[in-house]
């Protein structure tokens, strides 16, 4: 499955490992899902991250989550949202033919979709993404609460 995730996502992960925004990462490090983003951001989010994640483990994981991103050109710049930074998810988007693009910013999520790409919150991809595996919301927290 391709995705775009948004900066917040990143940040938003550092805060707790049970988060759905850190499962997303992991599941990007474990080579399930396939993010894609332009050099320039990726760049960009490492400097803004490297600031902003004060936890070192988390760090690393981020570090390892960026080894794993696919890094895709963009041939067109797109004027989608009013927001300069928030265009380059859509052109990293278009130019990987992404499925997904995760966020939490309002303004981007009220597009909810844009040629193709399904534009969703964390908690609606995690609900999307676990039903195509044959998971659900619920079977993970019973096998947590379970420990199975």
């Amino acid at each position: 499955m391709r995705v775009v995730i948004d900066t917040n996502i990143l940040i938003g992960g550092a805060d707790d490992e049970s988060s759905i925004a850190y499962k997303i990462i992991e599941e990007v490090i474990a080579g399930r899902l396939d993010a894609y983003a332009t050099h320039q951001t990726m760049g960009e989010n490492r400097q803004m991250l490297r600031k902003l994640v004060r936890d070192r483990n988390y760090r690393e994981r981020l570090e390892e989550f960026f080894r794993n991103l696919k890094i895709v050109k963009v041939f067109k710049p797109l004027y989608v949202v009013a927001d300069e930074e928030d265009n380059k998810l859509f052109e990293s988007a278009a130019s990987s033919g992404a499925e997904y693009l995760i966020s939490q910013d309002r303004e981007v999520l009220d597009l909810e979709e844009y040629h193709g790409t399904r534009v969703v919150t964390p908690q609606d991809f995690w609900a999307i993404y676990k039903s195509d595996k044959g998971g659900s919301a619920w079977s993970d927290w019973s096998k947590m609460i379970m420990g199975s």
